[in-house]
């Protein structure tokens, strides 16, 4: 890879990759974002590895930086030049470029970036940040991974406590409680994504964790010809093994538990043998819509 510093080969490499199929992966926390990611990166002409949290992370700190250097500016031309023009303000449209040249930079230090035809990132909360990728990349895909939002649940308590056992149990208490706070997080996600979808038709390949479980190759090669990418059985039984819970988690099998894994257990359904029959009905009166939209009865 070039180095970055040579400012002309970044450019030229930065135009090379926004002519790629460049997309993003989202879902809600604990949906399965990780896996297809790991999934797609085995595919031979498919780059995508890491979290970048463009939308959650870069942003909210560059453009703070970005408006106080735009304001130290017009306020030093102002003091100092009083009745003539300053130095040329900086716009909106200046920050998106910035922004986006960021994000290309990230994107252009993945190991298959520019071998791959399809480059992209993944990020949980990207599914929150669609609408600005799109703008920021007018051709860009999206995946947006959805999972019974009973499941992200349980699947994100452990994960929590994993990371963090004080913080969670000060905040929450107990999975119970945090079951019930999920719902409304996940139904807002997935009311966000869904307008987004409907808004941009043919850009955003919906893939349930269910059917990526149940029928992986097959599922997979939807996302492989929604990327136009090479479908054939060999790559997807390829991508599917590199990929498998016994590959990722070790060497265990999809619901042998280890709650000190990030791969903790990898089945659909937990949800029946942690959940109060309470809290299964709140958190369907929260979000029951949304369970019976995406076939989650």
């Amino acid at each position: 890879m070039m180095s970055l510093l040579n400012y002309d080969a970044a450019q030229t490499a930065i135009s090379e990759l926004r002519m790629k199929q460049i997309f993003f992966i989202g879902g809600n926390v604990k949906s399965g974002t990780t896996w297809l990611q790991l999934l797609l990166n085995a595919h031979p002409d498919v780059s995508c590895n890491g979290e970048g949290h463009f939308g959650s992370g870069l942003m909210p700190i560059l453009k703070p930086a970005f408006d106080r250097y735009d304001q130290l500016t017009a306020q030093e031309s102002k003091t100092a030049f009083g009745e003539i023009a300053g130095y040329r303000r900086l716009t909106d449209e200046d920050f998106r470029f910035l922004l986006a040249t960021c994000i290309c930079l990230s994107l252009l230090r993945q190991g298959k970036s520019r071998s791959a035809r399809a480059v992209g990132e993944k990020t949980p909360s990207n599914v929150r940040y669609f609408g600005m990728l799109h703008a920021l990349f007018p051709n860009a895909k999206f995946l947006h991974i959805i999972r019974d939002g009973r499941d992200c649940a349980v699947s994100g308590w452990f994960h929590n406590l994993r990371i963090g056992r004080e913080w969670t149990m000060r905040n929450f208490g107990s999975m119970d409680a945090y079951a019930a706070k999920h719902a409304e997080a996940w139904a807002n996600e997935l009311a966000a994504a869904q307008a987004f979808t409907d808004k941009n038709p043919g850009r955003v390949c919906q893939i349930r964790y269910e059917d990526l479980a149940a029928a992986t190759e097959q599922t997979l090669a939807g996302v492989f010809e929604f990327l136009d990418v090479e479908v054939r059985a060999s790559v997807l039984t390829n991508c599917r093994a590199a990929a498998s819970f016994e590959a990722v988690s070790g060497g265990r099998s999809a619901g042998q538990e280890n709650i000190d894994s990030f791969f903790r257990k990898g089945i659909p359904g937990d949800w029946r043998n942690h959940l109060s029959d309470d809290t299964v009905a709140a958190f369907r009166n929260r979000a029951g819509a949304w369970l019976d939209r995406f076939g989650y009865k």
